[in-house]
């Protein structure tokens, strides 16, 4: 029998253990990463809304002003 046989077979597969790992950190990266462009849109987003209403409600207020004859 060989003594070696055992060391040898479990090489590899702590190879295939290691490179399994590398891949779930590189899921997890791209999933991290695809959350934060997300997160990002999703705030302009709600940025530009807010600034359209307030675009909006200024209008309105100068218009009631106008409306009023105040300049």
């Amino acid at each position: 029998p060989l003594p070696s046989g055992g060391a040898e077979g479990a090489e590899p597969l702590l190879q295939l253990r290691e490179e399994q790992q590398q891949l779930e950190l590189g899921r997890r990266r791209d999933q991290l990463r695809e959350a934060q462009q997300r997160l990002q849109e999703v705030a302009l987003e709600a940025q530009q809304a807010q600034l359209k209403r307030l675009r909006q409600t200024s209008q309105r207020y100068w218009e009631h002003w106008e409306g009023l004859g105040g300049t």
